[in-house]
Protein backbone atom coordinates (compact mmCIF):
# COMPACT_ATOMS: atom_id res chain seq x y z
CA UNK A 1 0.00 0.00 0.00
CA UNK A 2 0.99 3.34 -1.01
CA UNK A 3 1.21 5.84 2.68
CA UNK A 4 0.83 9.79 1.22
CA UNK A 5 0.50 12.75 2.81
CA UNK A 6 1.95 12.57 6.58
CA UNK A 7 4.51 15.60 5.69
CA UNK A 8 2.15 18.31 4.39
CA UNK A 9 -0.14 17.25 7.30
CA UNK A 10 2.42 17.96 9.85
CA UNK A 11 3.37 20.72 8.26
CA UNK A 12 -0.77 21.80 9.11
CA UNK A 13 -0.33 21.49 13.17
CA UNK A 14 1.88 25.48 12.44
CA UNK A 15 -1.43 26.89 11.78
CA UNK A 16 -3.70 23.88 13.66
CA UNK A 17 -4.34 26.88 16.46
CA UNK A 18 -4.55 29.54 14.05
CA UNK A 19 -8.06 28.74 12.33
CA UNK A 20 -9.94 31.35 13.01
CA UNK A 21 -7.42 32.87 10.15
CA UNK A 22 -8.34 33.39 6.82
CA UNK A 23 -9.14 29.78 5.49
CA UNK A 24 -6.84 28.64 2.96
CA UNK A 25 -9.30 26.71 0.79
CA UNK A 26 -12.90 28.01 -0.32
CA UNK A 27 -16.01 26.18 -0.55
CA UNK A 28 -17.05 24.66 -3.35
CA UNK A 29 -14.45 21.84 -2.27
CA UNK A 30 -14.02 18.29 -3.80
CA UNK A 31 -10.82 16.14 -2.96
CA UNK A 32 -10.32 12.67 -4.12
CA UNK A 33 -7.21 11.97 -2.36
CA UNK A 34 -5.20 10.93 -5.39
CA UNK A 35 -2.56 12.62 -4.01
CA UNK A 36 -1.19 13.71 -0.97
CA UNK A 37 -3.15 15.63 1.91
CA UNK A 38 -2.95 19.37 0.69
CA UNK A 39 -1.84 22.46 3.20
CA UNK A 40 -5.84 23.00 3.59
CA UNK A 41 -5.89 19.39 5.62
CA UNK A 42 -4.50 19.78 9.34
CA UNK A 43 -4.62 17.24 12.59
CA UNK A 44 -3.02 17.44 15.95
CA UNK A 45 -2.20 13.71 15.43
CA UNK A 46 -4.24 11.08 14.58
CA UNK A 47 -1.95 8.90 12.38
CA UNK A 48 -4.18 10.03 9.40
CA UNK A 49 -2.76 8.81 5.87
CA UNK A 50 -3.80 8.68 2.02
CA UNK A 51 -3.28 5.01 0.81
CA UNK A 52 -3.80 3.81 -2.28
CA UNK A 53 -6.09 6.66 -3.03
CA UNK A 54 -8.04 6.88 -0.35
CA UNK A 55 -7.95 8.68 3.03
CA UNK A 56 -7.21 5.81 5.76
CA UNK A 57 -6.85 6.12 9.47
CA UNK A 58 -7.01 2.81 11.67
CA UNK A 59 -6.80 4.62 15.04
CA UNK A 60 -7.16 8.31 15.82
CA UNK A 61 -9.11 8.26 19.12
CA UNK A 62 -10.97 11.20 18.35
CA UNK A 63 -8.04 13.61 16.84
CA UNK A 64 -10.21 14.14 13.81
CA UNK A 65 -8.55 15.57 10.33
CA UNK A 66 -9.92 19.28 9.51
CA UNK A 67 -10.67 20.92 6.43
CA UNK A 68 -9.86 24.29 6.75
CA UNK A 69 -12.21 25.93 4.87
CA UNK A 70 -15.63 28.12 6.39
CA UNK A 71 -18.41 26.24 5.70
CA UNK A 72 -21.79 28.87 4.53
CA UNK A 73 -24.40 27.63 7.05
CA UNK A 74 -26.87 25.85 4.01
CA UNK A 75 -24.04 23.05 2.84
CA UNK A 76 -24.48 19.87 1.31
CA UNK A 77 -21.20 17.34 2.20
CA UNK A 78 -21.37 14.09 0.35
CA UNK A 79 -18.58 11.34 0.49
CA UNK A 80 -17.76 7.98 0.23
CA UNK A 81 -16.89 5.32 3.34
CA UNK A 82 -15.78 2.22 4.06
CA UNK A 83 -15.06 0.08 7.23
CA UNK A 84 -13.19 -2.91 7.40
CA UNK A 85 -13.43 -3.09 11.02
CA UNK A 86 -16.62 -6.09 12.10
CA UNK A 87 -17.39 -2.82 15.13
CA UNK A 88 -18.17 -0.38 11.86
CA UNK A 89 -18.07 2.88 13.27
CA UNK A 90 -17.20 6.35 10.88
CA UNK A 91 -17.77 9.08 11.94
CA UNK A 92 -17.25 13.05 10.69
CA UNK A 93 -17.95 16.44 12.62
CA UNK A 94 -19.16 19.78 11.07
CA UNK A 95 -19.55 23.17 12.09
CA UNK A 96 -17.10 22.21 14.59
CA UNK A 97 -14.40 25.06 15.71
CA UNK A 98 -11.33 23.25 13.20
CA UNK A 99 -9.50 22.14 16.69
CA UNK A 100 -11.36 20.09 18.95
CA UNK A 101 -13.34 17.13 18.44
CA UNK A 102 -17.60 17.24 19.73
CA UNK A 103 -17.23 21.57 18.93
CA UNK A 104 -19.91 20.73 16.38
CA UNK A 105 -21.94 18.11 15.55
CA UNK A 106 -20.79 14.58 15.08
CA UNK A 107 -22.09 12.42 13.12
CA UNK A 108 -21.97 8.51 13.65
CA UNK A 109 -23.22 5.50 11.40
CA UNK A 110 -22.91 2.32 12.82
CA UNK A 111 -21.31 3.01 15.66
CA UNK A 112 -20.82 1.40 19.26
CA UNK A 113 -19.80 -1.88 17.84
CA UNK A 114 -22.21 -1.46 15.03
CA UNK A 115 -25.42 -1.05 16.75
CA UNK A 116 -26.38 2.52 16.33
CA UNK A 117 -26.05 5.83 14.45
CA UNK A 118 -26.03 9.44 16.02
CA UNK A 119 -26.16 12.74 15.22
CA UNK A 120 -24.95 14.58 18.17
CA UNK A 121 -24.78 17.78 19.18
CA UNK A 122 -21.70 19.22 21.21
CA UNK A 123 -21.37 15.75 22.41
CA UNK A 124 -21.19 12.79 21.23
CA UNK A 125 -22.16 11.08 24.41
CA UNK A 126 -25.19 13.51 24.28
CA UNK A 127 -27.66 11.64 26.88
CA UNK A 128 -25.05 12.05 30.03
CA UNK A 129 -26.90 15.71 29.74
CA UNK A 130 -29.97 15.17 27.81
CA UNK A 131 -32.01 12.66 27.14
CA UNK A 132 -31.68 11.55 23.52
CA UNK A 133 -34.48 13.43 20.96
CA UNK A 134 -37.71 12.26 20.38
CA UNK A 135 -40.14 13.21 17.57
CA UNK A 136 -41.96 14.48 20.59
CA UNK A 137 -39.41 16.83 21.37
CA UNK A 138 -38.74 18.03 17.82
CA UNK A 139 -42.33 19.36 17.62
CA UNK A 140 -42.16 21.19 20.98
CA UNK A 141 -38.87 23.14 19.81
CA UNK A 142 -40.67 23.27 16.37
CA UNK A 143 -43.34 25.30 18.44
CA UNK A 144 -40.91 27.47 20.74
CA UNK A 145 -39.16 28.65 17.48
CA UNK A 146 -42.06 30.01 15.69
CA UNK A 147 -43.28 31.62 19.55
CA UNK A 148 -40.24 33.47 19.93
CA UNK A 149 -37.40 32.77 17.95
CA UNK A 150 -34.63 35.20 18.86
CA UNK A 151 -35.50 33.28 23.12
CA UNK A 152 -35.50 29.59 21.49
CA UNK A 153 -32.01 30.34 20.27
CA UNK A 154 -30.62 31.92 23.08
CA UNK A 155 -32.15 29.47 25.35
CA UNK A 156 -30.24 26.05 23.09
CA UNK A 157 -27.35 27.85 22.25
CA UNK A 158 -25.67 25.20 24.88
CA UNK A 159 -27.29 22.52 24.24
CA UNK A 160 -26.00 19.01 24.02
CA UNK A 161 -27.84 15.73 23.27
CA UNK A 162 -28.40 13.12 20.67
CA UNK A 163 -30.43 12.28 18.26
CA UNK A 164 -30.47 8.74 17.14
CA UNK A 165 -31.19 5.05 15.40
CA UNK A 166 -30.46 1.38 16.06
CA UNK A 167 -28.64 0.69 12.75
CA UNK A 168 -26.13 -2.40 11.47
CA UNK A 169 -23.92 -2.12 8.60
CA UNK A 170 -21.50 -4.22 6.87
CA UNK A 171 -17.94 -4.01 6.65
CA UNK A 172 -16.29 -4.01 3.66
CA UNK A 173 -18.72 -1.81 2.66
CA UNK A 174 -18.54 1.03 0.46
CA UNK A 175 -21.45 3.68 1.43
CA UNK A 176 -22.10 6.65 -0.53
CA UNK A 177 -22.68 8.94 2.48
CA UNK A 178 -24.79 12.80 2.29
CA UNK A 179 -25.20 15.23 5.11
CA UNK A 180 -27.11 18.51 4.02
CA UNK A 181 -27.90 21.62 6.34
CA UNK A 182 -30.79 24.53 5.62
CA UNK A 183 -31.97 26.63 8.23
CA UNK A 184 -32.34 24.62 11.32
CA UNK A 185 -32.83 21.61 9.64
CA UNK A 186 -29.60 18.76 9.43
CA UNK A 187 -29.97 15.84 7.57
CA UNK A 188 -27.95 12.51 7.12
CA UNK A 189 -28.71 10.16 3.72
CA UNK A 190 -26.93 6.56 3.61
CA UNK A 191 -26.95 5.59 -0.30
CA UNK A 192 -29.26 8.29 -0.79
CA UNK A 193 -32.16 7.19 1.85
CA UNK A 194 -32.47 9.25 5.18
CA UNK A 195 -30.81 7.56 8.34
CA UNK A 196 -31.34 10.10 10.42
CA UNK A 197 -32.42 14.11 11.14
CA UNK A 198 -32.01 16.52 13.39
CA UNK A 199 -33.97 20.03 14.33
CA UNK A 200 -31.88 22.52 15.94
CA UNK A 201 -33.57 25.62 17.41
CA UNK A 202 -29.80 27.42 17.34
CA UNK A 203 -27.85 25.85 14.15
CA UNK A 204 -24.67 26.17 14.83
CA UNK A 205 -22.34 28.05 12.73
CA UNK A 206 -20.01 30.97 11.36
CA UNK A 207 -16.59 32.16 12.97
CA UNK A 208 -15.98 29.54 15.47
CA UNK A 209 -18.77 26.65 13.88
CA UNK A 210 -17.51 26.46 10.95
CA UNK A 211 -15.31 23.74 9.99
CA UNK A 212 -15.31 19.89 8.80
CA UNK A 213 -13.40 17.05 9.39
CA UNK A 214 -13.30 13.80 9.14
CA UNK A 215 -12.95 11.33 12.12
CA UNK A 216 -12.39 7.77 13.59
CA UNK A 217 -11.74 6.43 17.31
CA UNK A 218 -10.81 2.63 16.73
CA UNK A 219 -12.00 1.28 13.14
CA UNK A 220 -9.66 0.72 10.20
CA UNK A 221 -11.70 3.28 7.62
CA UNK A 222 -11.62 4.59 4.42
CA UNK A 223 -12.83 7.73 3.32
CA UNK A 224 -13.11 8.91 -0.80
CA UNK A 225 -14.93 11.50 -3.32
CA UNK A 226 -15.02 14.08 -1.07
CA UNK A 227 -17.63 17.00 -2.35
CA UNK A 228 -18.46 20.22 -0.26
CA UNK A 229 -21.16 22.87 -2.04
CA UNK A 230 -23.47 25.30 -0.77
CA UNK A 231 -27.35 24.65 -1.11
Amino acid sequence: MKLLGLMPMLLGLVTAAGCTQKPTTTIPYSQDFSVALGSEWFSMGGGWQVVDGRLYNDGAHNVPLWLDAALPAEVRISFTAESKSEAVDMKVELFGDGRNHESGYIIILAGWNNSRSIIARLAEHGERHNPPRTPATTESLRRELAADPRAARVQYADRREITQRSAQMAPNTVYRLRVERQDHELKFFVNDELHLEYFDPSPLSGEGHDRFAFNNWASQVYFDDLKIERL
